[in-house]
């Protein structure tokens, strides 16, 4: 399989726990939104229990990914393949603007 790259926007409180803005990561193709899911929670284990549930793959109801400024997705829809270049913008709906 081939390898792709998204990058990932922290908002909010993923932005407070992270310290950074954004992060490119790699994935290979095929890819679901549930393996985003589960990197970031390594790479960013602050994550866990406060924006990603303690199982390391899934979303707390609270936070969502938007993909590329267009589309919203939620906890149920972690089954989708991420396109190579998208921007997921890690969204908490309890954040204020």
């Amino acid at each position: 399989m081939n390898e792709m790259q998204v990058t990932i926007e922290f908002t909010g409180i993923s932005r407070a726990l992270t310290g950074k803005t954004e992060i490119a990561i790699p994935l290979q193709e095929g890819a679901q939104l549930h393996d985003v899911v589960k990197k970031i929670s390594h790479q960013f284990p602050a994550l866990v229990g406060e924006v990603i549930e303690q199982d390391g793959r899934s979303m707390i109801p609270t936070n969502l990914f938007s993909i590329n400024g267009e589309r919203i997705l939620h906890e149920d829809q972690l089954h989708y393949q991420p396109k190579d270049g998208d921007r997921l913008i890690l969204l908490s709906l309890l954040a204020g603007g």
